[in-house]
């Protein structure tokens, strides 16, 4: 029994194996379609951008944790700022700040702690964000000029970023 595998039959024989999808078969050869081979490309960038999307939705996930409790974390700043702002006043301390005068802190320390928790939480995701945008702007301009190699590097070089700041954080 003769097996032949990577081959397809034609009109006169064998045909060999095609180099690529972009390629078509024409008269007797394959040849390099450049609308496959750019459609190819196109897709491919887009799906290097979704990995890089995926990842830093996953990050995201990890430093907010909870939606709800994101929220709840950012009104509690809400209420430092304020009470920050008016001069730490010993007699109008917000429920939020008072909870956390704990463990020997003052009012004026929590406030201070929970600003600094927030303005730390708010610079990972700006920096998160910048990283998403940074590989998904280089892995279209490698697409551009054709280059799905350097396209590729980019988005590993973005989803290597974004796992870094997912572990420092």
């Amino acid at each position: 029994m003769k097996v032949i595998q990577e081959l397809h039959q034609y009109e006169d024989g064998l045909r060999p194996p095609s180099p690529s999808l972009a390629h078509t078969w024409e008269e007797g050869q394959w040849v390099l379609d450049e609308g496959n081979a750019a459609e190819l490309l196109r897709q491919e960038a887009e799906r290097l951008c979704a990995n890089v999307d995926v990842a830093a939705d996953s990050a995201r996930r990890t430093l907010a944790g909870d939606p709800l409790r994101a929220l709840e974390y950012q009104q509690a700043a809400l209420q430092a700022q304020a009470f920050k702002d008016q001069g730490y006043p010993k007699k109008a301390v917000p429920l939020a700040v008072s909870a956390w005068v704990v463990k020997g802190r003052t009012a004026r320390q929590a406030a201070d702690q929970m600003l600094a928790k927030a303005a730390e939480f708010e610079a990972n995701l700006l920096a998160l964000r910048e990283m998403r945008l940074k590989a998904k702007a280089q892995i279209r301009a490698h697409v551009a000029k054709g280059n799905a190699e350097l396209a590729a590097q980019a988005a590993d070089d973005g989803l290597e970023a974004i796992r870094a700041l997912r572990l420092r954080a």
